[in-house]
């Protein structure tokens, strides 16, 4: 029964020591699968040692003989795949290496041929009448074999351990110990056969050579770490050099997009100055009483060029913005119903003139008020129906459909349906009507103008407002554009302002306040009663928006500022904006403290009343219509009476200081030129105070521009040097401009062609 014991034990020994090599899924190295071969060679053994101590003491003589030939195989296996695992284990390659494999294979072929022979002839092993065991020589020969087998693998291994060097020596040595160890027990079971010595050598073996291969299974593993901890260091390397490439490509698209920028504002000032000339002597012509009628069809035809032009300048700018990522949309309530009426006089007067029938109509219910981009929609509009009056013949017809869509979260969609019977387009351009610059026949440019950015812009400004574009024609028959754009839902249901006093819908709104959530209050308090609000947060920034809306001359309305910021508070932010707008502004302070202690000094700076915070719709209104009264007593039309006064010009260009020479005459405004920057500087300084009642400055002029002689006249130490109104003239367009301008001293800054009215409007506001 000692072999039935030691073979449980051993076999449950290796089965738990071994499992993760025995029941392994995962792919194994070589020396693992050897060392797994090995193990089932030994597992084989044990087993046959436990049955055969369960078969001797019952006494089954034959199924005892059987299972002794298989103890007998499994035992020559076990030392066969004992040195496959050595061999792939030092993976040496040398002859020695050689001869130990095919030794061991030769062995254990050798020994199936002895258990073969043993059933015929007992050369091996013999049971007698009683069931007792008897060893035959062929058995101590292969003790002996297998002696030598391990003395072999020993003697190398540890010849090997000389060469080695730290853990793998240690691993070395014990694979040779072990092969020695096994050498002593088999000779001792060679004169004690029915002693398990060889049992327990194997069994104590397995379990240290598990710990080398879970080692070497830890090794390897160690060693894939640091390649993939490699190879990600490798990959972080390559991926920062992208990331440096990649900022290197930004850099150069932005200094690309910054040179397109500048160039395109270049190109608008160097077009826009001489189109000053063009227009305004245009206009003159147009209105001089001695023109022939045969002349004055000559100027219309002029006047229409110049303004087509300056359109296709408009448009290239438009493109600009939109490439960049600088065209945004408003969001601000607009009468409809008005913006509507706008286009459809444009368009009506269009198609009278060539001769189209045009129908607008207005399908189910459509409100008077929305929140939106009322300027983008009204371009989308006219855009497209411009281009539906350019390519329909005389005798054809456009018709504009609008219809409201469904509603969802407090937004509705509208859908324009604008068709025409002109020439069509063909199946094979339709998809390309939306690409820059496209145009289905070159001879459309000479024939209608086109210039192939229109649909482009407007394919971008519907994209803008959350919509789509979409179209169909047949070449030949017409064309028909479908629009869908979403609007914000108002709450405005009519467009008629009570008792004729300002309607807060109809005005702008500055909120000034550090605190961003504060601001996103207002702006949602302030839109539930429909005005338009915009925010800064900061003084500085906040006087910086206020000096650029004056410069265009459109202020705002009410500007509502908090008491508390840092380095610029309410009261130092409202003496600031009171130097540029003057007081015709409301200005309201925001606070949640105790104004009584501030009332005066604000006051004094220019505040028209306080507000507490946070703001409420309910308790605010009092304070707004307290504001707008104070401002619509200001905004009394007063007009200035221009005649006789005398206007410093600084103009390089001659035909358009003619040009602007002509139209101050017009309110018989006296006009001193000055052909550069340097001589409207010493002109200013040659004169006695008083002697100019504003200056008119063109930006770009040889020897001193624009900005630079502003600022000269502006440090000049004389009182009206800091007062006298300094109105720009530029073809510069951009904000970026204006912002130049309001830092340079300049009071405002109108963009060429100027308007003779808003040139007047503008000189009647400034000069006192």
């Amino acid at each position: 029964m000692i072999y039935s014991i030691i073979g449980i034990l051993a076999s449950l020994i290796l089965l738990i020591s071994n499992r993760d090599i025995l029941w392994s899924s995962g792919e194994l190295t070589r020396t693992e699968r050897n060392y797994r071969l090995f193990l089932m060679g030994v597992m084989a053994y044990y087993v046959t040692d436990l049955l055969w101590g369960l078969l001797e003491s019952r006494g089954w003589t034959a199924v005892l003989y059987a299972d002794t030939a298989i103890h007998f195989a499994a035992m020559a296996a076990a030392v066969m795949l004992w040195t496959q695992y050595v061999i792939s284990y030092l993976d040496g390659g040398s002859v020695v290496e050689k001869i130990l494999y095919h030794t061991g294979r030769a062995f254990f072929a050798a020994e199936i041929i002895v258990i073969v022979i043993n059933f015929f002839c007992p050369i091996l092993f013999r049971f007698d009448e009683n069931g007792g065991y008897h060893a035959e020589v062929a058995r101590y020969a292969t003790l002996a074999v297998q002696i030598f087998m391990f003395l072999l693998t020993s003697v190398y291994t540890l010849r090997i351990t000389t060469r080695s060097e730290g853990t793998v020596k240690l691993r070395h040595l014990t694979i040779g110990l072990f092969g020695i160890a096994m050498i002593v027990l088999i000779t001792i079971q060679v004169f004690y056969p029915l002693m398990p010595f060889y049992a327990m050598g194997y069994m104590l073996g397995t379990s240290v050579l598990h710990s080398f291969v879970m080692e070497d299974e830890k090794e390897e593993y160690r060693r894939e770490i640091e390649s993939a901890l490699a190879r990600e260091q490798m990959q972080r390397e390559e991926l920062a050099e992208s990331r440096e490439a990649l900022r290197d490509a930004l850099s150069a698209a932005e200094n690309a997009n910054q040179a397109k920028t500048t160039f395109l504002s270049n190109m608008s000032h160097e077009i826009r100055t001489p189109m000053n000339a063009i227009i305004g002597l245009n206009n003159i012509a147009m209105n001089d009483p001695t023109a022939s009628d045969k002349v004055r069809e000559y100027l219309e035809k002029i006047g229409a060029s110049a303004q087509h032009l300056l359109g296709i300048i408009n448009d290239i700018l438009d493109m600009s913005r939109i490439e960049s990522g600088r065209m945004t949309i408003k969001k601000e309530e607009f009468s409809f119903s008005k913006a509507l009426e706008q286009v459809n006089t444009i368009v009506s007067g269009q198609c009278r003139d060539k001769g189209l029938q045009y129908d607008c109509q207005v399908k189910g219910q459509i409100d008077d008020y929305y929140i939106g981009d009322a300027m983008k929609l009204k371009q989308v509009m006219i855009n497209i129906l411009g281009n539906a009056v350019k390519f329909t013949p005389e005798g054809g017809s456009v018709r504009f459909v609008i219809e409201e869509g469904p509603r969802y979260d407090r937004m509705a969609t509208l859908t324009f349906v604008i068709s025409d019977t002109g020439i069509g387009i063909s199946r094979d351009f339709l998809p390309h009507v939306f690409d820059t610059f496209s145009q289905e026949d070159s001879s459309s440019t000479s024939r209608y103008g086109s210039t192939g950015l229109g649909m482009p812009i407007t394919k971008s400004i519907v994209e803008l407002m959350n919509g789509n574009i979409a179209v169909e024609s047949e070449k030949g028959v017409g064309t028909t554009f479908t629009v869908t754009v979403t609007l914000g839902e108002s709450d405005r249901k009519n467009v008629d302002a009570a008792g004729g006093e300002l309607d807060p819908r109809e005005m702008s709104v500055l909120v000034i306040d550090d605190d961003r959530i504060a601001l996103e209050h207002a702006e949602i308090v302030l839109s539930q009663v429909g005005v338009r609000c915009e925010t800064a947060e900061s003084g500085w920034e906040g006087v910086d928006k206020v000096r650029i809306r004056h410069g265009r001359r459109e202020d705002y309305d009410l500007i509502l500022i908090d008491w508390r910021m840092p380095e610029m508070d309410g009261i130092e932010t409202t003496k600031q904006i009171r130097s540029v707008v003057g007081n015709e502004t409301p200005i309201i302070i925001l606070t949640a403290f105790n104004w009584d202690d501030i009332a005066d000094e604000a006051r004094a700076a220019g505040v028209d009343t306080f507000a507490p915070k946070p703001l409420f719709a309910g308790s605010v209104m009092e304070e707004f219509r307290e504001a707008f009264r104070r401002k619509s007593e200001k905004l009394v039309e007063r007009t200035t009476d221009l005649k006789g006064r005398r206007v410093l010009l600084a103009e390089d260009v001659a035909i358009n200081a003619e040009i602007m020479t002509m139209v101050l005459s017009m309110r018989e405004i006296e006009v001193d030129l000055a052909v550069n920057g340097r001589i409207a500087v010493e002109m200013f300084a040659g004169h006695e105070e008083g002697t100019y009642d504003a200056v008119l400055m063109d930006m770009r002029m040889p020897e001193m521009d624009g900005l630079e002689a502003t600022r000269a006249i502006r440090a000049m130490d004389r009182p009206d040097a800091a007062t006298i109104p300094i109105i720009a003239l530029t073809a510069n367009a951009f904000d970026e401009d204006v912002q130049r301008s309001m830092q340079a001293g300049l009071n405002a800054h109108l963009s060429k062609p100027v308007e003779p009215e808003l040139l007047f409007e503008t000189l009647e506001n400034l000069i006192k």
